[in-house]
């Protein structure tokens, strides 16, 4: 889109047959899914991308923030409702955990202060080591506790162990573990907090069908049902796209948003030792989801979002993340988006979705074997801690993914949704560049480079990589982008 809107002749390969990816959509019987995302955060960061592509997104998606932000349940039955209004949200601190307010206020105004000094360091390439002594990272560095935990960081503003799960479980965004997580990453909840969760009407794949039609719009071609088989080489440099029909595409430039490691794997061929793939079996990755989309003929009186904690979230979130062994039954997330939005569903039903954390394939679960008694598992969790007693007597359709099915259906390295892990060795100048390693007049964009998983990221990934290209072939050093919000 934005390379469009530069000039640029651009032709756009999807092998399903719409794009979106994890952020596009299931459709059955009536019912639309999203795939993956459902919180939209920080909305202002694709208004942005959407603006420097020289379109207004009101003019192509309804955008509603949620009030309140979701429903986190835990073990014991409390509930906790947070909200951007810092009011509601105080009145639900002091119900729950008498004494936390002033730790509260005190987290949003460090955490704030925090995020201005290092979100710079998340919204510039890193090509050399040599970044790293730039003036921005300096000043940004005593800010990142680089040696802390995201538990460990918590643990020094909240006393009670329920508040600083509150704050804390948002690390599934990004697949891992607050008790592993590097503390940079309490700066999700305080986004949360601060610019609140919203939802895009019709889901959130209606912005990646919308990035497609202004590509239209600007004459770019987008394909679908259209696999790449292979990324064509003259020794070190792109030239083109082999498709699975074995026509041949030349290009002065590729552009890669497959899942990286997938395309590492497949689609580049010699590599140098960086990205072989011993080394990429090596790294380590995100857990992945075990998801079930339910088309239900009923409606259900439960908010948007739902986080249901059971007995020992941290047992549950080394199963996934450490042990490698199936995850005990204490996080699950239900979607009921049909509170919000009446498009995603026949009249008096619901598109119910269910999320929860587990291993990534390099756990080597037999999910042929174990899916059907893990789906009785879920829903009987369900069944007990949400209210949704005769959820199972209303399913119409089903589908469910397991690790496996990431990985098959939607090339996903390992079924690990959230890519790479975004440990601190998978980091800026650690984690795969913008700019490709391998080939020249090759680029990288998406969740496995930098600066990581989630839809901000992606988009500050998109407008790093669409500069790098274009300074490339231009010779223009000035930062086009370098203004913005981004």
């Amino acid at each position: 889109m934005l390379l469009s809107h530069r000039g640029y002749d651009v032709a756009v390969y999807e092998k399903e047959a719409s794009v979106g990816g994890r952020t596009g959509r299931y459709i059955i019987d009536g019912y639309i899914f999203d795939i993956g995302s459902t919180f939209l955060m920080l909305p202002q960061f694709i208004e942005e991308v959407f603006a420097l592509a020289g379109k207004d997104i009101r003019d192509y998606v309804e955008i509603k923030p949620l009030d309140p932000l979701y429903r986190l349940r835990f073990d014991d039955g409390t509930e906790f409702h947070p909200s951007t209004d810092t009011e509601k949200t105080i009145a639900e601190i002091q119900r729950l955990f008498p004494g936390e307010v002033d730790n509260y206020l005190r987290f949003m105004r460090n955490e704030g202060y925090r995020y201005r000094r290092i979100e710079r360091c998340f919204k510039v390439p890193y090509d050399s080591v040599y970044d790293f002594l730039s003036p921005h990272f300096i000043e940004a560095l005593p800010q990142m506790e680089i040696t802390g935990t995201l538990r460990e960081r918590l643990e020094g503003y909240f006393r009670h162990d329920k508040m600083r799960l509150a704050m804390a479980f948002q690390t599934k965004y990004i697949g891992m573990s607050p008790w592993r997580a590097p503390s940079v990453y309490s700066l999700i909840s305080y986004v949360e907090h601060r610019w609140g969760i919203h939802h895009v009407r019709g889901g959130l794949n209606q912005l990646t069908l919308a990035m497609a039609k202004v590509v239209e719009e600007y004459g770019g071609r987008v394909y679908t049902s259209t696999k790449v088989s292979q990324v064509l080489r003259r020794d070190k440099t792109a030239t083109g796209l082999l498709l699975e029909d074995g026509q041949e595409i030349s290009a002065d430039y590729i552009v890669i948003n497959a899942d990286f490691a997938y395309a590492m794997s497949s689609l580049i061929g010699s590599r140098r030792k960086k990205y072989t793939d011993d080394n990429l079996q090596r790294r380590d990755y995100s857990c992945s989801t075990f998801m079930l989309y339910l088309g239900v003929n009923k409606t259900y009186d439960i908010p948007h979002h739902n986080l249901i904690l059971g007995s020992d979230f941290k047992a549950h979130m080394d199963d996934i993340t450490m042990t490698r062994s199936p995850s005990s039954m204490s996080m699950v997330y239900v979607h009921n988006p049909i509170v919000t939005d009446d498009t995603l569903a026949p009249r008096g039903k619901s598109p119910i979705y269910v999320l929860v954390p587990v291993p990534n394939n390099k756990a080597q679960i037999d999910w042929g074997g174990f899916k059907q008694g893990f789906r009785k598992q879920v829903l009987d969790f369900i069944v007990k801690k949400t209210g949704m007693t005769d959820i199972e007597q209303h399913i119409e359709v089903e589908k469910i993914m397991t690790p496996h099915n990431w990985e098959s259906d939607l090339n996903v390295y390992n079924g690990a949704v959230f890519n790479l892990s975004h440990d601190l060795g998978q980091m800026f100048w650690f984690r795969p560049h913008n700019r490709s390693e391998e080939l020249s007049n090759c680029y990288i964009v998406g969740g496995g480079t930098h600066p990581g998983s989630g839809l901000p990221n992606i988009c500050i990934s998109s407008v790093i990589t669409s500069e790098q290209l274009i300074r490339d072939d231009t010779g223009d050093r000035r930062w086009a982008f370098e203004k913005t919000h981004l």
